[in-house]
């Protein structure tokens, strides 16, 4: 579409003629990000103040022009790339830090706060963020929330969406709201991490801030082959011992790092471990008597410890320079950011070895270990018809190893447009028109940052759907026939704390199976039936920990009641059986997922208001967890943002 004058003319009343670029050099710059998706833009929105967002926004919407929200664009998916034309919003000069609290441990930054940037401003008060992409240095605090990024230290501190405790965000009609983790109800703040601003554009974040570890420890371990250093990791983990990072390399990769870092890594290895304790020097002593005695045997060949602040970063200065590295060797690198469960990282990159030998195409490998999150990188030259084929091929080949191993095509780069058509690999055709329905319930004239995320056609290609349990067919029906009778009916667990005395409630008593307790990943999945007294005395039989309270009550009714935030980032997947009859199933026994809308946040907290959640898998330790008090219920008060999904998913739901 091309921008028409009279749109033109109010934009740049509202921006200043010289921050509405509609010349051929500017949209040729704003054409690409980090991919190797380019398409021109009709024109470019230089923002330099935040409350400028809303006011163009509406009037993009009164116009029906599309967006796409845009700072540091150091994304691999082509989520900055503009399909239907219409503007760039550069959110670049968006950059304040507006607040530090360190006494209650909260940072307030504008979206283009460069990652690096915030952590520099903390580091001389003794704190800093966790959240850790490779890119720190050009990645902004907006982007990273955006695409769910999680980094290097995602094993011990989790993701991005795990550290964002509030955000105002201009929806694409340009209503402006408040998300906040304080605010009962679904955690909204969560749905927004990974959604590549096709659900809004976020202008400010207030991210939790955590204070320094008294004492950091770093390793750097060589293996002679990839398995025995992923078997390490495991047997490490499996031990009690959670590092803060895992970084592995294979040989292609740690070469090309040396030769362009000069690191000290040793060049002869065919695998590099990079691990990282940190906590009290006591605890730190005692987790790296545990490490060396891993690593050893597994058959460790190099094993060095940095002995100052300066040879810890001359370590991570080779880590960080890899994707640099790589785009030394050949005029284009394409990265990959599949993940899957720990235990199958071995047969994963076995046959990732194998896809990348039946191609003459270079390739590397990198991951975050302990997160069973991979990098290839595949050197190609995109001037090359056929190799770009070749290479774009490869990753799909990839990918899809990553779903039948029973991961997800993205940990942490997002899907944007470029795994888009991958999308249909992972997931059933229920949780695809899920997904379509967030983006329409938010965004239901496509504006913003369209043709993202949800593939094109998708229900000729989405995976076929498994069969439901007969415990779960059995509620489905019972729902169908309310909802075709027109009968208002309340969903309810054991009853326990919402004390409902409604004619018509849909129960999950009978699901009452835990599934599995998996001691490789250190994951259980269970279904929402299943009480916390017998959950916690299966958890002590398995030998392993929780933060869930002994309490009354099941388990799906902690999660969906509300009453246990912290445990929101414990749950690694959902299954749920929505009020139109539909059944999605979102992640599992994965440690980063960044494929799609964070299904686990949209049905925390939402009682019942949503659908029925009928599974969960979640975190387990190894060694004892304290366990976190749960808050007194109470029947949360519906939100107008809400109340935008209660009318789109909830049927009859009273």
């Amino acid at each position: 579409m091309k921008l028409s004058p009279h749109a033109i003319k109010e934009l740049s009343s509202l921006l200043g003629a010289d921050h509405v670029r509609t010349d051929a050099l500017s949209l040729s710059l704003y054409s690409y990000d980090c991919s190797l998706s380019a398409t021109r833009p009709d024109g470019v929105l230089l923002l330099d103040k935040a409350a400028q967002v809303a006011p163009v926004l509406r009037l993009l919407h009164h116009y029906k022009i599309p967006f796409v929200p845009r700072a540091g664009a150091t994304n691999h998916a082509g989520s900055c790339c503009a399909l239907k034309g219409g503007v760039i919003l550069n959110l670049t000069a968006l950059n304040n830090i507006l607040e530090i609290n360190t006494q209650a441990g909260f940072a307030v930054v504008e979206p283009g706060v460069i990652t690096a940037d915030l952590q520099a401003a903390l580091a001389p008060l003794g704190y800093f963020y966790a959240p850790d992409p490779a890119s720190a240095q050009a990645c902004t605090i907006g982007g990273n929330l955006a695409q769910n990024a999680s980094g290097a230290r995602c094993l011990k501190y989790g993701g991005t969406l795990d550290h964002v405790l509030s955000a105002q965000v201009v929806l694409p009609d340009g209503t402006q709201t408040t998300l906040s983790r304080q605010t009962p109800g679904p955690d909204f703040v969560g749905l927004f991490a990974g959604s590549e601003g096709t659900l809004g554009v976020i202008t400010q974040l207030t991210v939790q801030i955590l204070p320094l570890a008294t004492h950091i420890q770093t390793f750097l371990v060589t293996f002679p082959s990839l398995s025995e250093s992923i078997q390490a990791v495991s047997a490490l983990v499996a031990r009690g011992v959670i590092p803060r990072c895992i970084e592995a390399m294979d040989k292609t990769t740690l070469q090309a790092v040396e030769g362009f870092a000069h690191a000290g890594y040793p060049t002869q290895a065919e695998a590099l471990l990079i691990l990282e304790l940190d906590g009290t020097p006591a605890q730190t002593k005692k987790d790296a008597a545990v490490l060396t005695q891993v690593c050893l045997q597994f058959h460790a060949q190099h094993f060095t410890s940095a002995k100052t602040d300066e040879e810890r970063a001359q370590l991570w200065r080779g880590r960080r320079s890899a994707y640099a590295a790589m785009a030394r060797l050949s005029p284009n690198v394409m990265v990959g950011d599949g993940t899957v469960p720990r235990d199958q990282l071995p047969t994963a990159l076995a046959r990732v070895q194998k896809i990348l030998k039946d191609y003459p195409l270079q390739a590397s490998l990198l991951f975050h270990a302990g997160d069973g999150n991979f990098h290839p990188h595949i050197l190609f030259d995109q001037r090359n018809k056929l190799q770009t084929r070749s290479a774009a091929h490869v990753l799909h080949e990839i990918l899809k190893t990553c779903v039948s191993c029973g991961g997800t095509i993205s940990g942490e780069h997002g899907i944007g447009v470029e795994k888009r058509a991958v999308m249909a690999t992972q997931y059933e055709e229920d949780t695809l028109s899920l997904f379509q329905k967030i983006k329409r319930t938010l965004d239901p004239q496509n504006l913003s940052n369209p043709l993202k995320i949800v593939p094109q056609n998708f229900k000729e290609k989405a995976k076929p759907a498994l069969a439901l349990p007969p415990e779960i067919s059995a509620l489905q029906t019972q729902l169908l026939a309310w909802q075709q009778a027109k009968t208002p009916f309340i969903i309810a667990g054991s009853n326990t704390h919402l004390k409902t005395k409604h004619p018509a409630v849909l129960c999950t008593q009978t699901l009452n199976q835990i599934i599995e307790i998996d001691t490789a990943n250190y994951t259980v999945t269970a279904q929402a039936g299943v009480t916390l007294s017998a959950l916690h005395t299966a958890l002590k039989k398995a030998g392993v920990y929780t933060i869930l309270p002994e309490d009354k009550g099941t388990l799906g009714g902690l999660f969906c009641g509300g009453t246990l935030p912290p445990f929101y980032s414990h749950v690694l997947g959902v299954e749920a059986l929505l009020p139109d009859g539909s059944y999605v199933r979102y992640g599992g026994k994965l440690m980063k997922n960044a494929a799609g809308y964070p299904l686990t946040r949209l049905f925390a907290g939402s009682q019942g208001t949503l659908g029925l959640v009928t599974q969960l898998t979640f975190k387990v330790f190894a060694r004892k967890q304290p366990t976190v008090k749960p808050h007194p219920f109470h029947k949360a008060e519906i939100t107008d943002f809400w109340a935008l999904f209660t009318r789109a998913l909830g049927g009859g739901l009273v």
